[in-house]
């Protein structure tokens, strides 16, 4: 049976003004130290301003909305379901909102938060975390530098399973943290069908002696999943 398998990155949610933590002149990484804000090392350390990090990220979710892309992935997964897979290593809540039901979320939700000695996790929302309040022994549920990432044994589970059968989608990926195509294209062994939507100029690929998909759409994911453009048409004709 068929399948679609979609990995999105921070570039397809950048399109609905949300930062991208590594490029761009706006990348929250560009005015925040990883060290002090993302590092579990440091997390004691600097307790208030990572929580005032976060807040302010998650506040701000709330004045986004999903674009055409989110939609679109939404709209397929929706017409075919169990055939259509959905990973991303962004920790908003936009492929949901767009009607994805189901999204593994790689690197952790922003909208939760983790007790860190029940382990139990609530949600938030796109309220501010009140930290000053409670003991310090709260933390965004989001995967830290020096942290375990639960969901990496499925996601490489899942790259292993790659046959002819599957169309794979990697949107908006710098491909620098995790190289999905490169893992898509060696643990399917050559045999899944890779297409890559990123509109850098320069690809991490580029120049390689092994180009791990068979093409590089170099336009914004809006423009690549609009109604009537030729990747949208090959996933419906894949699923048919």
């Amino acid at each position: 049976m068929r399948r679609v398998i979609f990995f999105t990155g921070a570039g397809i949610s950048a399109e609905s003004g949300v930062p991208t933590f590594r490029t761009g002149s706006d990348a929250v990484w560009e005015n925040h130290s990883i060290e002090d804000v993302c590092n579990i090392d440091t997390f004691e350390r600097n307790y208030e301003l990572v929580h005032q990090f976060y807040n302010q990220r998650r506040t701000s979710l709330a004045g986004v909305e999903p674009n055409p892309a989110h939609k679109a992935i939404a709209a397929v997964q929706q017409a075919h379901p169990g055939r259509v897979i959905l990973m991303t290593s962004n920790v908003d809540d936009l492929h949901e909102r767009a009607g994805s039901t189901a999204v593994r979320h790689i690197h952790g939700n922003l909208l939760e938060m983790v007790d860190l000695e029940s382990r139990e996790i609530f949600h938030l929302g796109y309220e501010a975390f009140d930290y000053a309040s409670r003991p310090k022994q709260f933390k965004p549920n989001v995967v830290f530098f020096g942290e375990m990432a639960p969901v990496y044994q499925e996601l490489f589970a899942l790259m292993d399973s790659l046959t002819e059968e599957d169309l794979v989608v990697v949107v908006g990926s710098s491909e620098s943290v995790i190289a999905f195509c490169a893992e898509a294209y060696m643990g399917s062994q050559g045999a899944a069908r890779i297409v890559y939507v990123d509109p850098c100029e320069k690809s991490v690929y580029d120049g390689k002696s092994l180009i791990p998909y068979e093409r590089h759409f170099r336009t914004s994911a809006t423009e690549a999943f609009a109604e009537d453009s030729h990747l949208l048409d090959r996933i419906k004709r894949w699923l048919d």
